[in-house]
């Protein structure tokens, strides 16, 4: 690889520099004249004798060869020094346990796991380990306290060590046997009473109050209780809601812009770093890993670029999106036999740019619930 210098001189009587190259062997791959310098592009060799000369002020152009990446590095060389330590600390980093998540809803559960790690030297800011130290370590665990953990597993991810755990559970064979009532969990009309099992109190078109027995556990013969069954059975009741509901008036779109955003993301377990992000065409958003390890990854990121425009809603499709909403709220968790007879808009009006509604909806629903029975021998009353 050639070194080369392309240098200027401020020079206004070429002839005796040309006399001044000749004289000292100096040799010159190009020449180029200009009205008050001129421009030379010689080895590496023939600039320290120029340079060396003292006589011709140098400005330098351009730097060829391995030269250049010396020139390079001497000129960033503070920004260089700053990427390496950067990057020396960041893995540094990414190999430390930053966070332990222990998966379990159970905090006595959660302390055990805890002292048992701690007692084994992994605690936030050691050092990550290996696969088969973990296999190792989640068996020992287990073995440990067989009496309340059934299974435990790790998993690394970046700065994060995971912790799996399902709790032991131990179940008594002997189950209680309750008896119980269907009672109505809302007021409403019966429209419809579907029963397996117990005596039904109530007909078809009764109004009943929450908490009111509809199926009874209790058996009765000539007005006295013979028995107990766990009553069951479905009622299905005309019932009400009022709903409230409220939306701005104003959203925002997002249209696709011709450029898109070509990234170089720095991946640290969950974290995310951009490291640098330009502006280009793109056809298809894709994502492509450059380089990957345990500790970081790399990516080439290709993904569009939308615009933010403002937009208003007409009051009709406000309306209708309100009351879309409304309605997947009261029937989010009806099953194929439950469904909204009908819907009445009661006030909607405008204030500070959103609009409020009230809307009285009328639903077929299931409305039983089963609760034990208050007194297994209680007579039935007239």
């Amino acid at each position: 690889m050639i070194n080369y210098y392309v240098i200027s001189l401020d020079i206004k009587y070429y002839k005796s520099f040309i006399r001044y190259l000749l004289k000292n062997n100096i040799d010159v791959f190009d020449i180029k004249y200009k009205s008050d310098k001129i421009l030379l592009k010689v080895s590496y060799e023939s600039y320290k004798k120029i340079k060396g000369s003292n006589n011709y002020p140098i400005t330098i152009y351009s730097i060829g060869g391995k030269n250049r990446f010396i020139y390079l590095f001497h000129k960033y060389r503070v920004s260089f020094i700053c990427f390496f330590i950067g990057l020396f600390f960041i893995i540094f980093l990414s190999n430390l346990i930053l966070f332990i998540n222990i998966e379990s809803d159970n905090s006595d559960i959660k302390k055990l796991v805890r002292d048992e790690l701690n007692s084994n030297d992994i605690t936030v800011f050691t050092f990550k380990r290996n696969y088969q130290t973990l296999r190792s370590l989640s068996k020992k665990i287990k073995n440990n306290n067989l009496d309340k953990l059934e299974w435990i597993e790790f998993d690394q991810n970046g700065v994060f060590l995971n912790v799996r755990v399902i709790e032991r559970v131990t179940y008594n064979n002997k189950e209680k046997i309750s008896y119980k009532d269907v009672i109505a969990s809302k007021n409403g009309y019966i429209r419809n009473i579907v029963s397996s099992k117990g005596m039904v109190l109530k007909n078809i078109d009764d109004y009943v109050n929450k908490g009111d027995i509809i199926i009874s556990g209790n058996i009765y013969r000539n007005d006295k209780v013979v028995g107990h069954v766990r009553a069951s059975g479905d009622v299905y009741a005309e019932v009400w809601y009022i709903s409230k509901s409220n939306g701005n008036l104003y959203y925002y779109d997002y249209v696709l812009e011709k450029k898109g955003r070509l990234k170089l993301v720095l991946k640290i377990g969950r974290l995310n770093i951009c490291i640098i992000s330009i502006p280009k065409k793109v056809d298809n958003e894709s994502s492509k890993t450059l380089f990957s390890n345990n500790s970081f990854s790399l990516i080439l990121d290709s993904s569009f670029k939308y615009k933010k425009i403002k937009k208003k809603y007409s009051s009709s499709d406000l309306e209708n999106i309100l009351k879309i909403k409304a309605k997947r709220e009261i029937a989010s968790e009806y099953d194929n036999n439950e469904y909204i007879i009908d819907e009445k808009t009661l006030k909607k009006y405008i204030k500070n740019d959103k609009m409020y509604i009230e809307i009285f909806f009328r639903c077929y629903e299931n409305i039983a619930e089963l609760s034990d029975i208050k007194n297994l021998y209680e007579e039935k009353e007239d």
